[in-house]
């Protein structure tokens, strides 16, 4: 981390090597429909439009995942926050009652074989 006169730190990324520097400028036209294509293809990414086109360009787009596994991540991940909850009770020598537990894996099951369906 570098610091300024003042004593401030700086805050941000760490500067860029002058040869990894982004300073050259590439300009290009696109068509209404081109457009609509570009803004759907890289808002999956949520990525800026200039970023997307160069990632295209040196092959580094990043996998899209379908919406259905992120909806289907979210859900598990509260089933499995809840879980760590009992076991984190449990090993701390808490008493839980067997049907909390009993209730959070039927819901851990129904959530793995709705996300397999």
């Amino acid at each position: 981390m570098t610091i300024s006169g003042g004593g401030r730190r700086r805050r941000g990324p760490a500067p860029l090597a002058p040869a990894e520097r982004r300073g050259l400028v590439v300009s290009v036209r696109v068509n209404p429909s081109e457009l609509e294509w570009l803004d759907l293809a890289r808002a999956r990414t949520r990525m800026a439009r200039g970023e997307y086109l160069r990632a295209a360009a040196v092959g580094r787009l990043p996998p899209v995942v379908p919406e259905l596994n992120v909806q289907a991540w979210a859900e598990l991940a509260r089933v499995g926050a809840n879980l760590n909850q009992v076991a984190r009770s449990l090993n701390s020598g808490e008493a839980v009652e067997i049907e909390v537990v009993q209730r959070l894996l039927a819901d851990l099951r129904v959530r793995l074989v709705g996300a397999v369906q």
